[in-house]
């Protein structure tokens, strides 16, 4: 049986877990996670060529970003729970990550689809490559480690660059930035210190990330506010599931980095089955979860802290209660949409 572009995507969603346990071993668990997911990272590149190759399908539409940020959710989540990137740094990435997916689907209706931007594209790759030097540089904090992968990465680059260069007479944008970014990436390995280092990375990823994202709201912004505020407020109430859990990650027992992980995973797939069935023109029942389900468990957080459960407490409650609604949501609308998952494009 020929091997699919959706079936390496699969792959490597069921694999992300993995490195998402190594990451808090010694040094050498966090050595195998981050080849791990230098292997992960390459099949998105795979997977890439190979749908291009043969042809793009819906699901392999949904699949590659799902898997994408599901690839910064198991990344970016322990750096911010191990406090090697701070809050402020890791929860903006993710409010950008689900707005734009959100505004992708409000935007199908009309058929002003989004189209994916180059700097969307590069902010992936430089999330990627971003969290995997931060963990590289907080393992290794002598940063020799991390100036020579840099130096070898920058060199192959430029070798590469004279090759297509040599062949065509120029070079494309995305190459200018790669060495770009590169030799920025190298500077900063060389003259500042290791701590400065990840939270320098930290917030060139951040702002590569926002950029792109502000690309999307400017283009989308419009038809929301034609629609009115019942179409804001279903935005924001969106938004509130995921990110109030991420919020809440400093203020949960230990371990909870695993239900916030699991919720984040858990509702970037929601969101991309409830894209999917909007533009192939199905049922849309994610506005249940955004109407009744998300203010629910608010009221239930809020009413614990007013019996003065503490904040420790009510996380915990709005951490499990949140996991367990939006997995049962996700076999809900799988089951649902069960037909778009039934075209055998996963053999495609």
């Amino acid at each position: 049986m020929k091997i699919t572009a959706n079936q390496i995507t699969a792959l490597r969603i069921v694999l992300l877990p993995l490195p998402l346990f190594l990451i808090y071993g010694d040094a050498i668990s966090r050595v195998a996670a981050l080849l791990i997911l230098s292997v992960l990272g390459l099949t998105d590149y795979l997977d890439g060529l190979m749908a291009r190759k043969y042809g793009i399908t819906s699901l392999g539409r949904l699949l590659d970003p799902i898997a994408d940020k599901i690839f910064v959710a198991v990344t970016l989540v322990p750096l911010a729970d191990l406090g090697i990137l701070p809050m402020w740094i890791v929860w903006p990435i993710f409010f950008r990550e689900f707005l734009v997916t959100e505004m992708r689907r409000f935007m199908t209706p009309d058929k002003k689809g989004l189209r994916v931007t180059e700097l969307a594209k590069i902010k992936t790759t430089l999330q990627m490559i971003g969290v995997g030097l931060i963990l590289l540089t907080n393992t290794f904090p002598d940063k020799t480690v991390t100036i020579s992968f840099l130096a070898g990465l920058f060199l192959a680059t430029v070798f590469l660059a004279i090759a297509i260069y040599s062949k065509g007479g120029q070079l494309t944008s995305r190459m200018k930035t790669a060495l770009l970014l590169e030799a920025a990436g190298f500077f900063i390995a060389v003259v500042l210190p290791a701590r400065q280092v990840e939270l320098t990375y930290g917030i060139i990823v951040l702002a590569v990330t926002l950029i792109s994202g502000a690309q999307y709201v400017a283009a989308s912004l419009p038809g929301l506010w034609q629609r009115g505020p019942e179409a804001l407020l279903d935005l924001v109430l969106s938004l509130l599931i995921p990110l109030l859990a991420l919020a809440l990650l400093p203020f949960a027992p230990e371990k909870a980095h695993l239900l916030v992980v699991l919720v984040l995973a858990v509702e970037f797939a929601a969101q991309g089955i409830d894209m999917w069935a909007v533009q192939e023109g199905k049922t849309d029942i994610s506005l249940y979860k955004k109407r009744y389900f998300a203010p629910s468990l608010v009221v239930l957080m809020l009413g614990m802290l007013a019996a003065q459960q503490g904040i420790d407490a009510a996380a915990t409650a709005y951490l499990v209660l949140c996991s367990a609604g939006s997995l049962i949501y996700l076999v809900v609308d799988i089951l649902i949409h069960k037909e778009l998952f039934t075209q055998g494009e996963f053999f495609q």
